[in-house]
């Protein structure tokens, strides 16, 4: 009386066996090739699979010469380099609301161009900046809503300079001592940067 369902519910297990086994058979099926795709190893396959050889590592750093800095910044040899070297000079002294002028020189004494050469001053504290202009070389010069002056120029040829000159007023009161500071960069690497600053101090009499 209950064999006939019996055997229908076997066959049913076993059925859904069958389709199990080739459901996996199917995905199995799939994996494989993929996998032969990129090799024993998914890491080795970007490094065999595209005409790389060795270690992945091993060929960047043979490719380029065993330092992979120096891949993406190639190396300049110090004595070739540019070398932006900044002097500033200004008064030691100023009275009260005596005017003065302060003087920024920006020279590349290296062997190589400087690009993208910045140079940004900061007035002395308390001197009111009055007027200021470049007057050599090829270079722009504005006053920041800060105060500051940015001097900038597109590149500087081994011995090329821009100077910078500073028309300011001293406070009407007060006193101390001062200073004028400038800082220099260059996007391009160079010789040395202990000479891209150049500080004047100025007492207020």
């Amino acid at each position: 009386m209950f064999s006939r369902p019996t055997r229908t519910l076997r066959h049913r297990v076993a059925a859904a066996a069958i389709v199990t086994t080739a459901v996996a058979g199917v995905s199995l099926a799939v994996a494989g090739p993929a996998s032969a795709a990129y090799g024993p190893d998914y890491g080795d396959a970007w490094v065999n699979g595209n005409g790389y050889t060795g270690h992945y590592s091993d060929n960047w750093t043979k490719k380029y010469n065993k330092d992979y800095g120096d891949a993406w910044t190639p190396k300049v040899p110090a004595h070739n380099r540019a070398d932006v070297a900044v002097t500033a000079s200004g008064p030691a002294h100023i009275d009260h609301n005596e005017e003065q002028l302060w003087s920024v020189v920006i020279t590349n004494s290296g062997k190589s161009t400087a690009h993208n050469v910045r140079a940004v001053t900061t007035l002395p504290n308390g001197i009111q900046h009055r007027a200021h202009r470049i007057s050599q070389g090829a270079a722009h010069a504005t006053l920041g809503s800060d105060g500051r002056i940015v001097v900038t120029a597109d590149a500087l040829k081994p011995g090329q300079t821009v100077r910078l000159q500073i028309a300011g007023v001293g406070p009407s009161y007060g006193g101390g001592t001062v200073q004028l500071v400038t800082k220099a960069t260059t996007s391009s690497p160079e010789q040395t940067t202990s000479n891209n600053t150049a500080t004047v101090r100025t007492r207020i009499a």
